[in-house]
């Protein structure tokens, strides 16, 4: 037909049959890949919120009332489809709210988890809303909601427990339960039935002592797990075109994390993946629609490590500057050693897409040469998802962390870094009815840590030797307390703690380490202008504590203050705000020289995120179609 157009371009019917038998040939104009950014998306949507499989719609968790509501995608209007919801601190004696939602099929129902107290129970109601219908109650919670079958017959969700996630699927009829298997990534994971309704399509980890993950298909009949995408890198789920040609998944093979496309037949990759858009960031997947709109959040949450000079004499901070560069976004809880010459501190690694509460790693940081030495890999090999709080040892030979053991095994330890070496060492194994709330060196060696019995009703500050494992109670509060902070002087001799009534701290006490009664040296009263957070801390001299406070101008805001031990009133030494977000500084340490000081502030909030569709991306529809439309 080219042939014709060249040589016999003086014939005009000819050229335009052969014309329109090369438009027929190469098919429909291939649409060019969009990506738009959704306005105004309810509050925590990356994590809570799914799209239709038509396009129209998106559920979500209505966070000032706890019900469930959906949005209207061509109107932009908003409407509640439970009325039950209770959100925290309405005084009400039931607390009930939904959690994650998935719509059926044809896009008129919508499944979700409804939580009452400690249980969960997984309900369906209709899009114009009315009763809804339970399906299955778990008293002990601990559920996630994932996927609609495409025969609108079942349910997929999971339940943590002894380390992994058991995949189940529930029927829609009668709730009856088939346990499919286990997998072992309690890391965002993210499950979908295949196309055809005959498998499950997941990602986990590679195996349990590294971070990164693969996708993997489960037959939902003979339960056999087959590899889809295998590379040393990350790679996480994303969807699986409804016509089953194309599967989507994220991957930080190139560096950046991108988003990759493979064809699929058969439930069975042909070729090698291609890459279809880098640098999408740290995405949380949220659905793919039937006509290949894949939408996925962003969450913008970030906080940084500030230094500040400061006037011992005064109190006064001088203008912070941000002191890590590295990782810009994801680093917090400062602590610098006791000779003043290093750094440690917590900063996210790997694809998770929060920054501040899982997968992160212990740096230590030489402020002389600037060189960073991070023990990602080594606590995960430990099973720890979560470092927090380091502490120094008085001598700087080692550091003391809380590690977190993920969502499944959901517990947390006492870990100790030697500084030399890096070896990592157990020294403290929470029990299972037991909380620990802070942990910290004082000048001689001894180590103090609170914990926390809910079910027996209080919470106790014990002083422990590390070596011996010998432990001593120095205070036991008579309730139990989950968020307890106490600081300890520079002579080992006072402890000092914040009272928490209702997580807003009402006085300032010090007792002796050795034991006794607290002594109040400042009440809060009601006020609000100066209201303390619950982490405070001495400075080396031991004649001030520090503490972040609320603004006296503005109540959202929060400001660093110093409160004389031997009696005086808090005076007001700095702003924080540096961002403009209120919660700043959440962790503080002061230089040995009492002429710095270190701490960590938000950029922005936990909850503040984006919700991104992309569409056009997959090749098939850039070819003709990938499937049903809207």
């Amino acid at each position: 037909y080219r042939l014709v157009l060249s040589v016999y371009s003086d014939q005009g019917e000819v050229v335009s049959q052969a014309r329109e038998r090369l438009a027929a040939l190469a098919g429909p104009t291939p649409a060019t890949l969009t990506l738009r950014r959704l306005e105004d998306p309810p509050a925590d949507a990356p994590t809570r919120a799914q799209p239709s499989p038509n396009g129209r719609y998106l559920s979500f968790w209505d966070w000032e009332t706890g019900d469930l509501a959906v949005r209207d995608l061509q109107s932009g209007q908003d409407r509640k489809l439970t009325d039950e919801g209770v959100s925290w601190g309405s005084g009400a004696p039931v607390f009930q709210e939904a959690e994650g939602s998935t719509w059926s099929p044809d896009s008129r129902q919508v499944a979700y988890l409804w939580t009452i107290d400690s249980a969960e129970e997984l309900r369906v109601v209709g899009l114009e809303g009315g009763e809804p219908r339970v399906i299955a109650r778990y008293e002990d919670g601990g559920v996630s909601l994932y996927d609609w079958a495409p025969d609108g017959k079942w349910i997929l969700l999971s339940r943590r427990g002894s380390g992994q996630e058991e995949i189940s699927i529930v029927s829609v009829v009668d709730g009856s339960t088939r346990t499919l298997g286990m997998t072992n990534d309690d890391a965002f994971p993210n499950m979908r039935f295949s196309p055809d309704g005959r498998h499950i399509v997941y990602n986990a980890l590679q195996d349990p002592d590294n971070p990164e993950r693969d996708v993997f298909l489960r037959s939902i009949e003979s339960g056999q797990v087959t590899p889809l995408i295998q590379h040393p890198a990350d790679d996480f789920l994303l969807g699986w075109s409804a016509d089953g040609m194309w599967l989507a998944f994220a991957s930080d093979r190139t560096g950046a994390i991108g988003l990759w496309v493979v064809r699929m037949a058969d439930g069975k990759p042909q070729g090698a993946p291609t890459l279809v858009r880098d640098g999408i960031g740290r995405a949380l997947p949220m659905g793919l629609t039937r006509n290949g709109a894949l939408y996925y959040g962003i969450v913008r949450a970030s906080v940084d490590v500030y230094e500040a000079d400061l006037d011992p004499e005064t109190g006064q901070v001088g203008t912070p500057r941000k002191a890590i560069e590295d990782h810009e976004g994801n680093n917090y809880e400062p602590a610098y050693s006791p000779d003043g010459r290093y750094l440690a501190y917590v900063s996210q690694r790997g694809s998770i897409p929060y920054p501040t509460n899982a997968g992160n790693t212990l740096c230590i940081r030489s402020l002389e040469t600037g060189e960073n030495r991070e023990l990602y890999r080594e606590f995960w090999r430990l099973g720890v998802r979560t470092v927090v709080a380091p502490r120094w040892s008085p001598d700087g030979r080692f550091i003391t962390v809380g590690g977190y053991l993920g969502n499944a095994a959901n517990r947390t330890d006492v870990y100790r870094v030697d500084v030399a070496t890096g070896k990592i060492g157990l020294v403290y194994r929470s029990k299972s009815n037991e909380h620990l709330s802070y942990a910290a060196f004082g000048p001689d060696g001894t180590h103090y840590l609170a914990r926390g019995f809910e079910e027996e009703g209080y919470t106790q500050i014990v002083a422990q030797d590390l070596e011996t494992g010998e432990e001593r109670e120095v205070y036991r509060f008579p309730r139990y307390e989950s968020r307890l902070r106490f600081g300890i002087s520079p002579d080992g001799h006072w402890l000092s703690l914040l009272n928490n009534d209702n997580g807003i701290a009402r006085s300032l006490k010090i007792m002796p380490t050795e034991g006794g009664n607290p002594r109040e040296i400042w009440s809060v009263g009601e006020t609000e202008p100066g209201t303390p957070g619950l982490a405070h801390w001495w400075t080396p001299d031991g004649r001030y504590i520090l503490f972040n406070g609320r603004s006296t101008d503005d109540p959202l805001q929060r400001e660093l203050w110093r409160l004389p031990v031997h009696g005086g009133q808090p005076e007001r030494t700095g702003v924080f705000n540096l961002f403009g977000t209120p919660g700043a500084p959440l962790s503080l340490s002061v230089h040995p020289s009492g002429r710095r000081i270190i701490f960590e502030s938000k950029g922005t909030a936990d909850t503040d995120s984006e919700v991104w569709v992309m569409e056009n991306f997959l090749p098939a529809s850039q070819a003709g179609g990938s499937g049903a439309g809207a």
